[in-house]
């Protein structure tokens, strides 16, 4: 079984990753990892130097070339969104999209302010706008996973619970 949890930057992806690892006892791998790792530096470098046409080339090679056994895979935000990476991803393995509101994700990214290449505004309010706006484009591609989760106020172990008996459905 290979999962890929996909949604937007914020929304949780990595510690889900971590929670669902421990409810299935299988490893889990982060995507942005293995792109720092294949590329030698950080990805707001690989944004700052090469900017985000090769940094989006470099990740559909992941998608295409990186899909561990029996394991768990957190993708970046933006990785089901271009080329054909989710029909990828959907043939490589189960998809789920966890859903976070703009707002939520906005609080969440605020104060991490400057981590993120594609959301160095400079005021919580364009940050929501970013984030609102861009969340609306990504929705119809994240909308094709195989399995659709509203995060709310769920903790990570509680998404990971519901997701474990989602998989039941899909088997």
């Amino acid at each position: 079984m290979r999962i890929y949890l996909v949604g937007m930057p914020g929304s949780g992806k990595s510690t889900l990753a971590k929670a669902l690892s421990e409810q299935l006892d299988l490893p889990f791998y982060d995507m942005d990892d293995e792109i720092v790792n294949q590329e030698k530096r950080s990805i707001p470098e690989i944004f700052e130097k090469e900017g985000e046409e090769y940094f989006r080339k470099v990740e559909q090679q992941i998608v295409q070339n990186f899909h561990p056994e029996n394991s768990i895979i957190a993708t970046g935000g933006g990785a089901p969104c271009f080329f054909d990476n989710m029909e990828v991803l959907n043939g490589l393995g189960i998809t789920v999209f966890t859903d976070v509101s703009a707002e939520a994700l906005t609080e969440r990214v605020w104060g991490q302010h400057g981590t993120r290449p594609l959301l160095s505004q400079s005021s919580e309010e364009e940050v929501f706008q970013s984030i609102n706006d861009k969340r609306s484009d990504r929705l119809p591609y994240y909308k094709k996973a195989q399995i659709y989760i509203e995060a709310k106020d769920k903790t990570p172990e509680d998404l990971a619970i519901e997701i474990v008996n989602r998989l039941k459905d899909i088997k």
